[in-house]
C-alpha cells in the first residue's frame, strides 16, 4: 500500500511537469514550420491561424519523447536532491518501485505517439495542404504582393509586377525561361530567357479543372530575339503551375496513413517492374529486326535511352525507400518515449538537481544532441541504401536504449 501511494505521488508529479513542458516546447516548435510555410507560400494571417492547429500533431512525435525525458529528470532529480531516494531505500523499499511511474508514463506516451502516427498526423497534414491549396489564386496574389515576383524552379515563366491593387496587377512583365537539354544526361533545365512580354495591367485566374494558371492582360508587348510586337487585348496567357501549387500533386509520404503506406510501396514496386519490362521489350524488339545496319543503329539509340530509364527507375526506388522508411521510423520514434523515460530516471537521480535549468543542461540538451542526430543520420543512410532500413531507423533507439538499460542496472545495484 505505501508503494502504491508513492507511485501515485510520483506519477502525478511526472504528469504535471510533462504537460507543462510539452505545451511550452510544442508551442515554440510549431512557430517555425508555420512561419516557413507562410514565407514560402505567401500565406495570409487567417491561413496561418488555420494552419497552427493542424501543425501541432505533426510536432508531437518529436516533443513528446523529449518532454518525457525532461519530466523524468526533473522529478527524480528533485527526489534525489531532497534526500527522498535515501529515505525510500532506508525504509526497505526497492528502487524499482519508484521507477514504475516513469515506465508507465513512457508506455502511455509510446502508445499515444503510435496512435498519432497511425492516422491523426497523416490526416491533419492532408487537411492542412488541402486548405492551403484550396485557393491557389489567393496564394499567388499574396506572393506577388509580398515579393513583386512569382518564380519557381519548375515553372517555365517568371512574372514581375510593379504593384498589386486588389485583383489588378500593375505593370506586368512575363519572361519565358529558355529550356536547355543536357546532351549527356538528357535532363531538362532552364537557363536565361528567350521571350519577354509586358502589359500595363493584368489579372490572374486559376482554372481548377485543368490545373492551369491564366494571365488576362489588357494588351501584351512581346520582345524576343528577332521581333517585337503588340498582341490584341483578347486571349489569356496560359501557363502550367508546378507541383505544390496546383492542388493536384501526389500526397506526400509523410501524409500517408499507416494503412496507405503498404499500398504506396506495392504501387511503386509495380511501376519499377513496369519500367524494367519496357526496357527489356525494347531490346527484344531490336534483336528481332533482320537488317543488321538498322539493328545496330537502333542499338545505339537504345543505349542512349538506357540512361533515361535508369533515372526513372532510380527516382521510383528513392520514393519506395522513403515509403519503406516511414514504416520503420514511425514506431521507432514512438518507442523513443519509453527509452527516454528509462534514461531520465537514473540520470535525474545521479544529477541530484531540483531546478529546471540544471536538468536541461545536464541531461536534456546532451541527450537530444545524441538521439535526434543519430535518428536523422540513420534514416538518411537507410534511404540512401547504405544501411538496412530496420537498423538505420532503430539505430538511435538501440544506442540510447542500451545506455539507458546500463544506467538503470547500475542504479538498481546500489
Amino acid at each position: 500500500m505505501p508503494g502504491l501511494i508513492l507511485n501515485r505521488l510520483i506519477f502525478r508529479e511526472l504528469v504535471k511537469v510533462f504537460l507543462l513542458s510539452l505545451g511550452t516546447v510544442t508551442g515554440l516548435l510549431v512557430i517555425v514550420p508555420v512561419y516557413q510555410d507562410a514565407s514560402r507560400m505567401g500565406l495570409s494571417l487567417m491561413q496561418v491561424l488555420e494552419a497552427i492547429p493542424l501543425t501541432i500533431p505533426n510536432m508531437l512525435p518529436y516533443t513528446i519523447p523529449a518532454t518525457t525525458l525532461f519530466a523524468a529528470c526533473v522529478v527524480y532529480g528533485r527526489l534525489a536532491h531532497d534526500n527522498e531516494v535515501v529515505a525510500i531505500k532506508a525504509a526497505g523499499v526497492h528502487l524499482f518501485v519508484i521507477l514504475r511511474p516513469a515506465l508507465l508514463l513512457g508506455l502511455i506516451n509510446t502508445l499515444v505517439t503510435a496512435y498519432l502516427y497511425h492516422t491523426i498526423i497523416p490526416r491533419s497534414q492532408q487537411i492542412l495542404y488541402q486548405r492551403l491549396l484550396d485557393d491557389p489564386e489567393e496564394l499567388l496574389y499574396n506572393l506577388l504582393r509580398r515579393d513583386r515576383c512569382l518564380r519557381h524552379p519548375q515553372m517555365p515563366y517568371v512574372i514581375y509586377v510593379r504593384d498589386v491593387e486588389g485583383r489588378r496587377l500593375i505593370d506586368v512583365v512575363v519572361k519565358r525561361r529558355n529550356r536547355v537539354i543536357d546532351p549527356q544526361t538528357r535532363q531538362e533545365f532552364y537557363f536565361g530567357y528567350d521571350v519577354v512580354a509586358r502589359a500595363r495591367e493584368a489579372r490572374l485566374r486559376f482554372d481548377p479543372s485543368d490545373g492551369k494558371l491564366y494571365l488576362d492582360p489588357d494588351r501584351f508587348v512581346i520582345y524576343d530575339k528577332h521581333t517585337t510586337g503588340t498582341t490584341d487585348p483578347t486571349g489569356p496567357f496560359q501557363m502550367d503551375l508546378p507541383e505544390g501549387w496546383n492542388g493536384k500533386d501526389r500526397v506526400r509520404t509523410s501524409a500517408l496513413t499507416w494503412d496507405e503506406l503498404p499500398r504506396r510501396i506495392a504501387d511503386l514496386r509495380e511501376q519499377i517492374a513496369s519500367k524494367e519490362r519496357q526496357r527489356q521489350q525494347v531490346w527484344e524488339q531490336i534483336e528481332q529486326i533482320p537488317d543488321p545496319v538498322q539493328r545496330e543503329a537502333l542499338r545505339l539509340r537504345a543505349r542512349e535511352e538506357e540512361r533515361h530509364y535508369d533515372y526513372q527507375i532510380q527516382f521510383l526506388q528513392r520514393q519506395m525507400r522513403n515509403a519503406e522508411a516511414e514504416l520503420y521510423q514511425r514506431p521507432a520514434l514512438a518507442f523513443g518515449c519509453l527509452i527516454f523515460a528509462l534514461l531520465g530516471c537514473p540520470v535525474g537521480i545521479w544529477a541530484n538537481r531540483a531546478d529546471y535549468l540544471s536538468v536541461f543542461v545536464i541531461c536534456f540538451l546532451p541527450a537530444l544532441l545524441v538521439y535526434y542526430p543519430l535518428q536523422l543520420a540513420g534514416v538518411g543512410l537507410g534511404r540512401d541504401g547504405k544501411l538496412p532500413l530496420p537498423l538505420a531507423c532503430w539505430l538511435a533507439n538501440l544506442t540510447v536504449g542500451c545506455g539507458a538499460l546500463l544506467l538503470n542496472w547500475r542504479l538498481l545495484r546500489r
